[in-house]
């Protein structure tokens, strides 16, 4: 009897280590929202928040493992790996430190994961980094400094000087296509 249980069990690992399960991980296709972006100017020392939204379009989740940055003053938010559902929509979120820089400037971020076409997608963004006057402030541009402190209502309703938002130029390069463009070439692709 003891035999023939163990006979069994040793019959059913063997079965279980032949019928794995596929870990295979397979491609995921995925849109991006203005992946090319152009913010307006910021003051220096300001931190700009940016995040850009990935929508997987497939039936297979998205891991993306690793988020890359052009600069050390980049600094992405997410807990890797960023996991986006099949036809979910997920973000990257990031922090742009404009203290270390100055005039234009031209970043570039890298998510490597399971896409489609290749490991990794390339994001951008640029924008001009005014630093502050060195000259004595009059009395308008100290009020201002110390409305900005305290907080206002125009900042409710309009926004920090920082979080402007951004443009983008369709056209210029083909990863500015809106999530509507794509979607109507993947209807005429499919069956």
């Amino acid at each position: 009897m003891k035999g023939t249980v163990n006979c069994v069990i040793l019959l059913l690992m063997s079965v279980l280590c032949l019928v794995s399960c596929d870990k295979q991980l397979k491609p995921a296709t995925v849109i991006v929202v203005d992946p090319v972006r152009h913010y307006y100017p910021v003051i220096q020392g300001e931190m700009m928040e940016i995040s850009y939204e990935i929508e997987n379009i497939s039936d297979n989740p998205l891991f993306i493992q690793e988020v890359q940055t052009t600069c050390g003053c980049i600094v992405p938010h997410d807990e890797l790996p960023i996991v986006v559902l099949p036809h979910k929509m997920g973000l990257v979120n990031l922090t742009f430190n404009t203290i270390k820089n100055a005039g234009f400037v031209e970043h570039f971020i890298y998510c490597y994961g399971n896409f489609q076409d290749s490991t990794c997608i390339e994001l951008s963004f640029d924008t001009n980094v005014v630093p502050r006057a060195d000259y004595v402030r009059d009395y308008e541009q100290l009020w201002h400094e110390q409305a900005d402190e305290m907080g206002s209502l125009r900042d409710f309703v309009d926004g920090m000087p920082g979080q402007k938002g951004y443009y983008t130029e369709t056209g210029e390069d083909p990863r500015t296509q809106r999530r509507e463009a794509v979607q109507d070439k993947l209807d005429e692709l499919a069956p």
